[in-house]
């Protein structure tokens, strides 16, 4: 990896409850280019670290950081943020992949933008981007859902992969990229104007109804 450029990375201090930190790392749809692994493994190497692990948000925590040390490894690596984006599940989509019906790596760009440019909200919001109904990006139990198909986009809104899990509720099938996009922004106005504080979309939704968020939406 001699002729390799390293990159600077972002990234979230987090820290554990045996007194080390993580490093969050800020990806982009789960891609590490080669100048970023380049960094984070002369990181690792200069500071003995040993573990870099894969979250299911597609992100990656290098772990085991000493406290001591932490300023020390941050200066190495990048760029330290307070919030790390919005959590976001994507499938290769359709450029990639034989199942793939539409492109779920464009779409999750822009879903990304109208969940940042329309917050904040009561809690976090996770979204998944599908380019078919199988559903690699876990897009039935996020709180956005996005799932391609031959016609369009379908959108769901208030699922969940927690305790009390279930798919979330159509909002709407077969539609055009900017006609999902503007009714995830309806359901997350609802959201961030009814939702409780600490109140994930599913528990909004149980609460007030289904029927109260597809009025909302139309």
């Amino acid at each position: 990896m001699n002729n390799i450029v390293s990159e600077p990375l972002e990234f979230m201090p987090v820290e554990r409850k045996n007194g080390t930190y993580a490093l969050r790392l800020c990806l982009k749809q789960g891609e590490l280019t080669a100048g970023m692994m380049k960094n984070v493994l002369d990181t690792m190497s200069r500071f003995g670290l040993t573990s870099l692990r894969a979250t299911t948000g597609q992100r990656m925590n290098l772990e085991g950081i000493p406290k001591e040390k932490l300023n020390e490894v941050v200066e190495s690596l990048g760029t330290a943020v307070e919030k790390a984006p919005p959590a976001m599940s994507v499938c290769s989509g359709a450029g990639l992949c034989k199942y793939g019906m539409q492109e779920s790596r464009g779409m999750s760009d822009k879903l990304l933008a109208v969940v940042m440019q329309n917050g904040p909200y009561p809690f976090k919001v996770k979204s998944g981007v599908s380019g078919c109904k199988i559903a690699c990006g876990l897009s039935f139990v996020r709180d956005i859902g996005m799932i391609g198909g031959p016609k369009g986009w379908d959108v769901n809104f208030g699922g969940a992969a927690t305790k009390n899990a279930g798919l979330g509720v159509s909002l709407g099938k077969n539609l055009s990229e900017d006609e999902a996009l503007e009714l995830a922004a309806k359901a997350l106005t609802f959201y961030k104007e009814n939702g409780r504080k600490r109140e994930r979309t599913s528990n909004m939704v149980r609460r007030l109804g289904a029927e109260a968020l597809l009025e909302a939406v139309k």
